[in-house]
C-alpha cells in the first residue's frame, strides 16, 4: 500500500513538474514573439506596413491565393489516396486539410498537425494508428522535397551570382530532383540502414523502452512498415508528384503575394528572383516548426523572413514590412478557410454522411 502511494505521490509530482514546464515555456515563447514583434516594429513606420498591406497588387494577390487553394487541394488529394478508403471523400479530406492548416498556423512547432489526426479518428472514426502513420509518411515526404527545393534555391541563387548559363541552372535542377526521386524511391531501404545502426546503438547504452529516443525507433518502424505499404498499393508515384505539387504551388503562391506587396513599390517579376523568395519563405516556414514558434508565428516568422530577405539583398525596411504583410495574408487567409471548414464540418447538414459513418462502425477496414 505505501509504494502505490508513494508512486502516485511520484506521480503527481512529475505531472505538476512537467505542466510547470510547459506553462514555462508558453509563456517563454510568448514573451519572445512579443519582443521580435516590438523590435521589428521599432525599425519601420507602421504607416507603411498597413499601406502595403492594403495597396496589394490585386490581379497578383487574387491568382495567389487562387494557387494556394490549389495546393491544398492536392494535399487533400494526397492524403486521401494514403488512407485509401471510401469512408473518407475528396471534399471530407479537403476540409479536414483546411482545419490541420488552420491550426498549424496557430500553433507553435507545428502541433497543429495533430488537428489533422483528431478530426480524423472523431469525426470519421479511423483508428488511431491510420491518422498517425499516413501523417508521419506526408512529413517524410515534404522534409525530403523541401531540403531538396532548398537546396537547388541556393545553387541557383549561387549560379545567378556568377552569370553562369540557363542550361546549367536546369541541370542542376534536374539533377537534385533526380537524387531527391531516388532518396525516396530507396527510402524504406535508407530507413532500414538507419534503424539498424539505430537499434545497436539502443542495445549498446541499453535504453529503456519508455525513454524518447526508443519511441523515435517505433515510429520509425512504423514509417518504414507504412512505406512499403505504400510501395505495394502501387500509389507511390501519386503520393510523390501530389508532394511536389503541393509544395510548388504552395511557395509560388507565397511568390506572387511578395509581388503583390511589392509591385506598388515599382517592382516587376523580372525584379524578383523566384528562387530568392522561395528562400525566404522556406526560412519563415523552418520558423514555424520551432520550438520558439511564437503564437500565430508573431514575431519569430517576420523575423526569420527578414532575415533571409536582407541576406539575399533587400533593405531592411522593405524585408520588415514585406514580412509582416505577406505572413499577415497568409495567416487571415489560412484562418478563415479552416473557421470556414469547421463550421460546415460541425453543421447539422453535415450529417448526410451518418448513414456512411455507420457502415464503417459496423465494417470497420
Amino acid at each position: 500500500m505505501e509504494s502505490n502511494a508513494e508512486g502516485r505521490q511520484g506521480n503527481n509530482k512529475r505531472n505538476k513538474r512537467q505542466i510547470f514546464f510547459r506553462v514555462l515555456n508558453l509563456f517563454v515563447v510568448v514573451c519572445f514573439g512579443a519582443f521580435l514583434v516590438y523590435y521589428l516594429l521599432k525599425q519601420v513606420n507602421i504607416a507603411d506596413i498597413r499601406q502595403a498591406f492594403l495597396g496589394m497588387y490585386k490581379p497578383t494577390l487574387i491568382g495567389a491565393l487562387a494557387i494556394m487553394l490549389l495546393s491544398n487541394l492536392f494535399r487533400a488529394y494526397r492524403k486521401k489516396i494514403l488512407v485509401g478508403s471510401d469512408r473518407i471523400g475528396m471534399g471530407d479530406m479537403f476540409l479536414v486539410a483546411m482545419i490541420r492548416n488552420a491550426f498549424n498556423m496557430v500553433l507553435p512547432a507545428r502541433t497543429g498537425e495533430l488537428s489533422y489526426i483528431y478530426v480524423l479518428t472523431r469525426r470519421f472514426m479511423f483508428p488511431l494508428e491510420i491518422g498517425v502513420s499516413t501523417l508521419m509518411v506526408v512529413l517524410m515526404f515534404d522534409l525530403v522535397i523541401v531540403f531538396s527545393l532548398i537546396l537547388i534555391s541556393i545553387i541557383i541563387v549561387g549560379i545567378n551570382a556568377y552569370a553562369i548559363s540557363s542550361i546549367s541552372v536546369i541541370a542542376v535542377a534536374v539533377v537534385l530532383l533526380a537524387i531527391s526521386l531516388l532518396i525516396l524511391f530507396y527510402l524504406s531501404n535508407i530507413i532500414d540502414l538507419a534503424l539498424i545502426v539505430y537499434r545497436k546503438l539502443l542495445m549498446r547504452f541499453k535504453v529503456a523502452e519508455e525513454k524518447l529516443i526508443f519511441k523515435i525507433y517505433k515510429k520509425l518502424l512504423d514509417i518504414n512498415v507504412n512505406l512499403r505499404l505504400i510501395k505495394a498499393k502501387k500509389i507511390y508515384w501519386k503520393v510523390y508528384l501530389s508532394s511536389i505539387a503541393t509544395r510548388v504551388l504552395k511557395f509560388t503562391s507565397y511568390y506572387l503575394i511578395i509581388h503583390a506587396i511589392l509591385s506598388p513599390m515599382g517592382y516587376t517579376f523580372s525584379d524578383l528572383n523566384y528562387w530568392v523568395i522561395l528562400l525566404a519563405t522556406i526560412a519563415a516556414e523552418i520558423s514555424a516548426v520551432l520550438p520558439t514558434h511564437a503564437l500565430a508565428g508573431f514575431g519569430t516568422y517576420e523575423g526569420a523572413f527578414a532575415l533571409a530577405f536582407i541576406i539575399l539583398g533587400f533593405t531592411q525596411e522593405i524585408s520588415i514590412i514585406v514580412g509582416f504583410s505577406y505572413h499577415l495574408v497568409v495567416l487571415l487567409f489560412t484562418v478563415i478557410l479552416g473557421i470556414i471548414a469547421m463550421i460546415i464540418i460541425s453543421m447539422p447538414f453535415y450529417r448526410i454522411k451518418k448513414e456512411r459513418l455507420k457502415n464503417a462502425q459496423d465494417n470497420p477496414s
